[in-house]
């Protein structure tokens, strides 16, 4: 009977390290293996500054201060990014790639926006001459 079953587990641990082996395979050759994901990002609320200090204590790194957008994928936090510094801070166990270079784009955008409503307001509020 153990027979059988230690047979049984060498099998699947064999077709196991041969699926590992493919997968490593297509991405020294770069191709990618797409797997269908929800990436969500969004400023990071008061009651989640334990996800960032948590995604900080995985990285190594000093936790994030001041305002955070968060990279969710699957609805788990993945990545953080400091709108102050841009400092980033990611989970090193999975992949966030992608999701840092969203949170980026997504930074720049926030930032680009704050510069166009300083500038507005500065024009609205600038004394115009007579």
């Amino acid at each position: 009977m153990t027979t059988v079953i230690h047979s049984f587990m060498a099998r699947e641990h064999a077709s196991d390290l041969r699926r590992e082996a493919e997968r490593s395979r297509r991405a020294a050759s770069g191709s990618v293996e797409v797997e269908a994901s929800s990436i969500e990002l969004r400023p990071a609320r008061v009651d989640e500054a334990h996800v960032v200090r948590r995604l900080a204590a995985l990285d190594e790194a000093p936790a994030l201060e001041g305002q955070v957008l968060l990279a969710l994928v699957d609805g788990d936090a993945v990545a953080a990014l400091s709108l102050n510094n841009g400092r980033v801070v990611a989970n090193p166990f999975v992949g966030t790639s992608e999701a840092v270079a969203l949170l980026r784009l997504r930074a720049e955008l926030v930032a680009s926006t704050r510069t166009s409503r300083r500038r507005r307001i500065a024009r609205v509020l600038a004394p115009r001459a007579a």
